[in-house]
Parts: C-alpha cells; sequence; structure tokens
C-alpha cells in the first residue's frame, strides 16, 4: 500500500473544491500547509457522498479524524483542515504523528515510540509496508495470525482510509442530479458534530431528570 506518486493536483483535488477557490496557509508556528479557518467553515458545508448517503462534508471530516487520530481536533485544526491538508499536501502530513496505535506491543513490532505514528514511520525502504511483514521470521501459519490481530486489522484500516482519501476514492461530491440536503437540515448536522459527546450526555440527563420529575408530579397528584 502507498500513496501514488504520480498522482497530479488536478486529479486530487479539482473535483472535491465544488468550484470553491482558496489559497494555501501556514498554520502559525507550524509548518503544515492547509485551508485557514474561515475557509474550513465554508466547506463543512459543502454536500458529499459519502457511505452511501448525501451528508454536509463536516460529518465526514469528523469521522475519518476520530478515526484515525481518535480525536475531534489535530494541533488546534478542525477536521475540514486536516482532510484538506492530506488532499493538498500529502507529502507534508506524512510525517505527522496522527495515527493512533493504542497497542504498546503493536507500537513495539513497528518501532514506534509513541502512541501515534507517522504514516511514513509504517513505510520501509526495503520492505514496504510493514504490517506486510510482521513476525517475519515466523511460519507463514503465525505470521498469519499476527496479521489477522485486532490491533493490527485496526491500524491497517487506518492506512487504507488515508490510502484511498489521497487517491480521491473515500467520497465523492454530490453529483449535479442529486436532490440537496435542505439547509437547515446541514446546519443542524454540523451542530451536532460540534456538540462535544459530554454536552449531549448532560442534555439527555435533563430531559431525562425533567420526565422523571413531571411523572413523579403526575403521580402524586392521583394518589
Amino acid at each position: 500500500m502507498k500513496i501514488e506518486n504520480d498522482m497530479t493536483w488536478l486529479r486530487i483535488v479539482l473535483p472535491l473544491l465544488f468550484a470553491v477557490h482558496f489559497s494555501l496557509l501556514t498554520s502559525s508556528a507550524r509548518s503544515i500547509q492547509t485551508i485557514n479557518a474561515n475557509k474550513a467553515r465554508e466547506v463543512a458545508r459543502e454536500q458529499i457522498v459519502w457511505k452511501g448517503r448525501l451528508c454536509p462534508f463536516s460529518t465526514f471530516a469528523l469521522d475519518f479524524l476520530e478515526s484515525v487520530y481518535g480525536r475531534s481536533s489535530y494541533k488546534g485544526l478542525s477536521p475540514e483542515q486536516v482532510v484538506y491538508g492530506w488532499l493538498l499536501r500529502p507529502e507534508v502530513w506524512k510525517d505527522e504523528p496522527m495515527i493512533h496505535i493504542p497497542d504498546a506491543n503493536l507500537r513495539q513490532q513497528l518501532n514506534i515510540s509513541g502512541e501515534y505514528a507517522m504514516f511514513s514511520e509504517l513505510f520501509d525502504d526495503t520492505l514496504g509496508y510493514k504490517l506486510n511483514t510482521l513476525e517475519s521470521e515466523l511460519p507463514e501459519r503465525l505470521r498469519q495470525l499476527a496479521r489477522e490481530a485486532p490491533a493490527v486489522i485496526n491500524l491497517d484500516e487506518k492506512v487504507g482510509e488515508i490510502i484511498l482519501l489521497t487517491k480521491g476514492e473515500l467520497f465523492q461530491p454530490r453529483p449535479a442530479d442529486m436532490e440537496p440536503l435542505p439547509s437547515w437540515r446541514v446546519e443542524a448536522e454540523i451542530l451536532w458534530n460540534a456538540t462535544p459527546f459530554w454536552a449531549v450526555l448532560l442534555s439527555m440527563a435533563v430531559i431525562l431528570g425533567g420526565l422523571y420529575s413531571k411523572k413523579n408530579s403526575k403521580t402524586r397528584e392521583l394518589s
């Protein structure tokens, strides 16, 4: 598995820009190149086809970042900025430590020092994709068992997502003949994406608490 070096800028980016023009900016205090925050808020509302459904770009970008990195932002950058960074400058982002590998044993086998690996660290100049050569000194049957371990499969899926993204195959722009989502639904989904999980749980607790109190109040009135 590798990022295709011969892919042109137009092939990667043009179908994904939705006719929106923007300039590349370098994030302050970092050399990570991506779109700025204002442009990220614009593209968050663009509608794409992802996993067989129409949704705002925000929904896809958040899922991608949480799947690969395990969090909803990266070094202060939004999910949309991360995705466009990978689309526009994969040669820069391949050296960002953002692939979460929670399994300490797997990290040791891959010679990864921290919990987060760079995309480039998972490839060797001589052996290729490191997961393909895992436990290479073992018999094939045991090597197959190693490759089927949950931690290995999970990491392989993350690498696969990044490769499909840079090849322009992870999502598609909304076809012209497909009816767009209403604006209120797009805004509601973006709001949901931006709401921390703890706030959702707190809101549910308040609502359930209110319903429980109301039910008890009615019970006392009837008794």
